[in-house]
């Protein structure tokens, strides 16, 4: 396992987000074996990387502590395991079925808000896939904010995977800390599917 801490400022008080990044050893522990049966294979999500950030220290309390999570998962689509270029770029909100339908951009919200993700096995009939999320705790709209969304800290993940001779093949890529330009570079796509809601470019 690794552990990233990264320093954030949250209604004007210092915190620090702890990232707990490893890979999928046991189906119980990453809690996959809670969906095991109606053909779903659990043990085809060992291998892949497994994600927990949570607030780990912060000066507030109570309503200080309110926030949220949005994730932005981009898939760079190879048609072949040797193609130099992808065939497709394709973003999305990363988000609950149920708070999608509501309009909802959120993967979690909460006081402080806490999330765990555990992606595997999204290659289809790709030659090859990178899938990458770009991962922000956010403000929760409120009036002390003029109910808007600003990023308050963010980092990136991901994996590539690729079937070479019947084998699946899972490379991990590393957690990285992000700056504000990266939240800025999804906005369009924010504002496009979520456009009810109000973002703040800078934070």
């Amino acid at each position: 396992m690794t552990v990233t801490t990264i320093p954030f400022d949250l209604n004007g008080k210092s915190g620090t987000l702890k990232v707990r990044y490893e890979v999928n050893r046991s189906n119980t522990e990453s809690g996959f074996d809670l969906f095991a049966g109606g053909g779903f294979d659990a043990s085809v999500c060992l291998g892949y990387p497994t994600m927990c950030a949570s607030v780990s220290s912060y000066e507030g309390t109570g309503y200080y502590t309110a926030s949220a999570w949005i994730q932005i998962v981009t898939r760079r689509e190879f048609a072949a395991l040797e193609a130099a270029a992808p065939s497709a770029v394709v973003p999305s909100v990363d988000t609950h079925p149920t708070l999608e339908e509501l309009g909802v951009p959120f993967f979690a919200l909460g006081f402080p808000a806490e999330i765990y993700d555990a992606p595997c096995n999204n290659l289809g009939n790709l030659g090859k896939l990178e899938w990458l999320a770009d991962t922000f705790l956010v403000t929760m709209p409120n009036r002390t904010n003029d109910y808007s969304i600003s990023r308050v800290a963010g980092f990136r993940w991901g994996y590539r995977e690729h079937d070479l001779h019947g084998t699946r093949c899972v490379e991990i890529e590393p957690v990285a800390v992000t700056t504000v330009s990266q939240w800025e570079r999804h906005l369009p796509l924010l504002q496009s599917r979520y456009g009810q809601w109000k973002y703040q470019a800078n934070m």
